[in-house]
């Protein structure tokens, strides 16, 4: 074998050496960069699972308030017509007190049966303007429940907001990240083509080097 054709062959050699090389180290990053991918994506589903879970308790707790809301808000318009109902009864009571005055003026009534009608009427009437000043009570102790109770939903549906943003932006995340490793896979497989082109033409030349020099030799 001559020195031309041994230099030949060993350049041969050295090509496929570094094609070979170069295509492991293509592997490796190739395997880092899925590792890493697959920890990133790992952590994404995670933080994704984890706001699901708070979206469902936050939604069971949105419905909660609401639903407590929305039964403070009847016992305030069932107050509020009683408060009215006995109003309504006091005035009529009031009326009657006037009706029995004019009785008296038109001698209809005495004075002791007056006395003791307007007495009776005005312990009723004092009785239901008792009562009528608890239920206003009641509706004001109930209007700074609904009060608060509107604040909760606001402050819930805020979270929900800020829930659903967040995963929003993991749920991008997520598809940026695969849309990186598809890119990385593209990458590897065209330079895994080039490299085994090279590696057969090396190949190839190797086999042309070597039948050169035997024809030589001979």
């Amino acid at each position: 074998m001559s020195k031309k054709t041994l230099a030949a062959l060993t350049l041969i050699v050295a090509a496929v050496f570094l094609v070979s090389s170069v295509g492991c180290v293509s592997k490796k990053r190739y395997k880092t960069l899925e590792d890493q991918h697959n920890s990133q994506m790992a952590e994404a589903n995670g933080k994704i699972d984890d706001l699901q879970q708070k979206n469902g308790a936050l939604d069971k707790s949105l419905n909660d308030v609401q639903a407590a809301l929305a039964g403070a808000q009847d016992q305030n318009k069932q107050l509020a017509a009683g408060v009215a109902s006995l109003k309504e009864q006091v005035a009529a009571l009031e009326t009657q007190k006037a009706e029995l005055d004019k009785a008296l003026a038109a001698g209809k009534e005495t004075e002791a049966t007056l006395t003791k009608k307007v007495r009776g009427l005005n312990g009723l009437i004092a009785g239901l303007k008792k009562k009528a000043a608890e239920m206003e009570a009641a509706i004001a102790a109930k209007d700074g429940e609904i009060a608060s109770l509107q604040q909760n939903v606001a402050a819930l549906k805020t979270a929900a907001d800020e829930q659903s943003k967040a995963m929003a932006a993991l749920n991008a995340d997520k598809t940026g990240l695969q849309a990186t490793l598809d890119k990385t896979v593209s990458a590897k497989k065209s330079v895994t083509l080039i490299l085994g082109l090279l590696l057969a033409l090396a190949v190839i030349l190797a086999v042309v080097g070597f039948a050169r020099g035997k024809k030589t030799a001979a």
